[in-house]
């Protein structure tokens, strides 16, 4: 595909920039923001670490210009987020007027759920539901109107990016009457908006064309990311390290642009796949797993066998098992696919010990959990495999993850990389739950924007798909019984393991489509609520104040040295225009 001969779409104006004191500030910001290396990928995170970089900017002139360049980038990349536009400084947009005007207007009338909790209401039904001319008539009663259409289209705008609608989209920017100061964010949104959900050479004209006085940073970033997807490595890595040098402090941006610049890791080797059993089992969810095992079979497994537990489904499961038989086995140039059922089902954890238990599976260095309705690339397990070499493998990483959004486009962020927040565990407020294990969830129900495509160390990553060490399950066990028919064993099991000094890694390069969400995001009755909570008391009260004071401990310093490791390489590479 040749890439649209289109402006240059990454350059910077410098003059713009707000001035930075970055440079050899970031050892100070490990001592100062224990939490600033869990990443920034989304507006509550930015808007938090402003907080923070407010607060002791009188005193710190590192502090008062990173909040200024942070203050920036948030009014750019989210620019309808009303909770990160209040932490802004007001000196970030100085030299901005076009961009403080925009800020302004959006935040002249009251937020829907505050002013009409009832259409509020409406809004999240209609969403949910399937009925677009109905949808198109409220959106036309609230966004034509030119005194709540702000309010309205701060509301409305993720959801209509979620919908798989870009039509819907489309249709509510044009509804809106546009003033002057307005006007350059209908650009920009019909920007994101193509960023999204349009081919990579289709959206770039649209972000190329956005004003750069208005939208330099994202402009940039968006750019080089659309470039990256059209194949345009070295054009788009070039891009983005120009936007780096602008914005050395991001993290999500530093982990990305290092990675890549790393050369990929060397092709798997036969011996390597032959090391791994690829698992899965399923209750009732024929069609979905029929889905998954077609995308198995056609991806690079080389010798990799493949276990099924039918979980006493009672459906037409086994049919379909019966039938992707003939799409494994040597004469289709793998393994065959080896069924286990059970007559009942027995819950996640016991299905998926019930599977390491196995002969055959014991004998592997890796298995490799797959959930029943995924969506996998070709070179899903090579790219795990490689990663986990890369960083010492199953003797050393307890388990490897990666990405996981949904299978629609625009493509929905379902779980990245899971660090504990470095804290210590908090007492319960009188007749409370406790909350001991607090853990940092840094993009789940976010747009994948790319921030996320990098690879590091973690205390936990996603049971979706992920390479699970036999010798960390011989050091730190199974999956414990106490969390079932699901939800948090896969946390605690990495727990255990970064526990026994072997942690997770996240292989974020790499992304996998998920069907459905997970149990949490799922939960619709008061039953599976309370199952769900019952589970997290189990989690919040297993593991002692200094285990959990450890883990921290252990995967903040992890994270911190990866950081700074990756930081101070960039620096080398590419210098600083400070």
């Amino acid at each position: 595909m040749d890439t649209p001969e289109i402006p240059a779409p990454l350059r910077l104006d410098k003059s713009a920039l707000p001035p930075s004191a970055w440079p050899g500030i970031l050892p100070a910001f490990r001592e100062r923001f224990s939490g600033w290396h869990l990443g920034m990928g989304t507006p509550d995170v930015l808007g938090g670490l402003l907080r923070g970089l407010n607060a002791l900017g009188a005193e710190d002139l590192g502090c008062r210009d990173t909040a200024r360049a942070m203050g920036l980038w948030g009014a750019q990349a989210h620019p309808l987020s009303a909770p990160l536009a209040a932490a802004i400084p007001p000196d970030a947009l100085a030299g901005h007027p076009g961009l403080t005007a925009l800020l302004t207007r959006l935040a002249d009338t009251p937020p829907p759920e505050q002013a009409d909790a009832e259409a509020a209401a409406t809004w999240h039904a209609l969403v949910r539901g399937d009925d677009h001319d109905l949808t198109l008539h409220f959106l036309t009663l609230t966004l034509r109107d030119p005194l709540r259409w702000p309010a309205w289209l701060r509301h409305c705008w993720q959801d209509l990016l979620f919908l798989n609608r870009p039509e819907l989209a489309r249709a509510a920017l044009d509804m809106i009457p546009w003033d002057a100061p307005s006007l350059p964010l209908k650009a920009r949104l019909a920007a994101e908006l193509a960023f999204h959900t349009r081919p990579p050479d289709e959206a770039l004209p649209l972000v190329a064309g956005l004003d750069p006085a208005l939208w330099g940073f994202w402009r940039a970033y968006a750019g080089g990311e659309l470039l990256l997807r059209l194949g345009e490595i070295e054009r788009g890595r070039d891009g983005l390290a120009m936007l780096w040098q602008a914005m050395p402090w991001h993290v999500n941006l530093t982990l990305k642009l290092h990675d890549l610049y790393a050369p990929p890791p060397a092709k798997t080797t036969d011996g390597e796949t032959a090391s791994v059993a690829v698992l899965l089992y399923s209750w009732n969810k024929a069609d979905l797993l029929a889905a998954t095992l077609e995308s198995l079979a056609a991806s690079d497994l080389g010798r990799a066998g493949v276990f099924v537990l039918d979980n006493g489904s009672t459906d037409h499961t086994p049919q379909v098992l019966e039938r992707m038989r003939g799409l494994f086995g040597p004469e289709n140039g793998r393994a065959g696919l080896q069924v286990t059922t059970l007559p009942v089902n027995v819950g996640a954890p016991a299905a998926r010990n019930w599977l390491l238990s196995l002969p055959e599976v014991r004998r592997c260095a890796w298995a490799a959990f797959l959930d029943d309705d995924v969506v996998l690339p070709p070179d899903w397990l090579t790219r795990l495999l490689g990663a986990a070499r890369e960083h010492g493998g199953a003797d050393r990483i307890g388990a490897v993850g990666c990405r996981i959004t949904s299978a629609t486009p625009p493509h929905g962020q379902q779980s990245a990389d899971y660090n504990l927040f470095p804290r210590p565990p908090k007492a319960p407020e009188p007749g409370a739950l406790p909350n001991r294990v607090a853990v940092f969830d840094n993009c789940a129900g976010s747009p994948d924007t790319g921030l996320f495509t990098y690879v590091r160390p973690c205390l936990s990553v996603s049971g979706c798909c992920h390479l699970v060490s036999m010798a960390a399950i011989a050091k730190a066990g199974g999956f414990d019984l106490r969390y079932t028919p699901s939800q948090f064993d896969d946390l605690d099991r990495d727990m255990r393991s970064a526990l026994a000094r072997m942690p997770a890694l996240y292989a974020g390069t790499l992304a996998v489509r998920h069907v459905q969400h997970s149990s949490l995001a799922r939960a619709q009755t008061l039953r599976q609520t309370g199952h769900i909570m019952g589970n997290k008391l189990k989690l919040d009260t297993k593991y002692s104040d200094e285990e959990l004071a450890a883990l921290a401990r252990d995967t903040t310093r992890l994270l911190w040295d990866d950081l700074e490791t990756k930081h101070a390489a960039l620096v080398d590479r590419l210098g600083r225009d400070a």
